[in-house]
Formats: structure tokens, sequence, C-alpha cells
């Protein structure tokens, strides 16, 4: 689709993210767990950020905002949640 619109490779970086985010968002409450909505909401803004600036001359910082900060979010999140898990079973 984003290659039928002409738009720069880069941008389907910024879409993956945008949707992986999107996802988190809406499966918080089927799963009934409200701290995947964190990361959900940050990926999705890092997403739309990206798409912004691959709308610009910037897009060449379109591959580190939208991929490369997502996976630290990503990251900080599992180590979040795997910390509390091991904290909350010890306690």
């Amino acid at each position: 689709m984003l290659a039928a619109w002409e738009r720069p490779e880069q941008t389907n970086v910024a879409w993956v993210t945008f949707v992986v985010g999107v996802h988190f968002v809406a499966l918080a409450p089927v799963w009934k767990d409200w701290s995947i909505a964190v990361p959900g909401v940050v990926l999705t803004l890092l997403g739309v950020a990206g798409l912004v600036l691959a709308a610009t001359a910037a897009v060449d910082w379109v591959p580190f905002v939208s991929g490369v900060l997502s996976g630290v979010v990503l990251l900080l999140g599992t180590a979040t949640f795997g910390w509390r898990a091991m904290t909350a079973r010890t306690a």
C-alpha cells in the first residue's frame, strides 16, 4: 500500500510500529491488563512521529525514531513486567 502511494521505504518501519502500538492498546481491555497499554501508547506515538518524519526531509531519522526507540520501549517494558512478576512471586 505504501509503495503504491510512492512513500519512502522508511515509512514501512513507522507503519509497523504504529500498528503494533494500536494492537497493544486495543488488547489491553480484552486481556484485562492495562499495563500493556503504556508501551502501546508510546509505540503508537513513535509510529505517528515516524510517519510525520517520513513526509519531511528528515526521512532518514524514521528508522531510529520508529525502529530503534520502539525496540528500546519493548525491551524496557519486558524488563519492567518481568521484574514485577519476579518480585510478586517472592513477596
